[in-house]
């Protein structure tokens, strides 16, 4: 079930997070979506290997999330691990989507 620019209710007068940082977590949340742990790993670690500026821009947000600034011109490691953590962080905090989880018991 994809997620349209419709669908996230953001106030952009009131929001916290630039345009920018936005379309980041809407990109995360369309590449992994409601997929399985490992699937959604796999997805991300193939997204992050051919877009490596995307991972630079997702590790930024990670950081203003958890309230801990870069400096500007700081340069990130392009081996710094990203978490379904803190992807999950990302989409629940900016595009305000708590993910979603099925059990079936029979």
């Amino acid at each position: 079930m994809p997620l349209t620019w419709g669908q996230v209710s953001v106030a952009f007068r009131n929001a916290t997070y630039t345009f920018a940082e936005i379309s980041v977590a809407l990109e995360l949340f369309l590449i992994g979506g409601y997929a399985a742990g490992r699937k959604r790993e796999g997805l991300y670690n193939k997204f992050f290997e051919q877009n490596p500026k995307k991972k630079k821009k997702t590790v930024h947000l990670i950081m203003k999330i958890k309230g801990q600034e870069i400096k500007q011109g700081v340069n990130i490691p392009d081996q710094v691990d990203v978490t379904l953590k803190d992807i999950d962080l990302i989409i629940s905090e900016v595009l305000n989507i708590k993910p979603e989880v099925a059990i079936d018991v029979t």
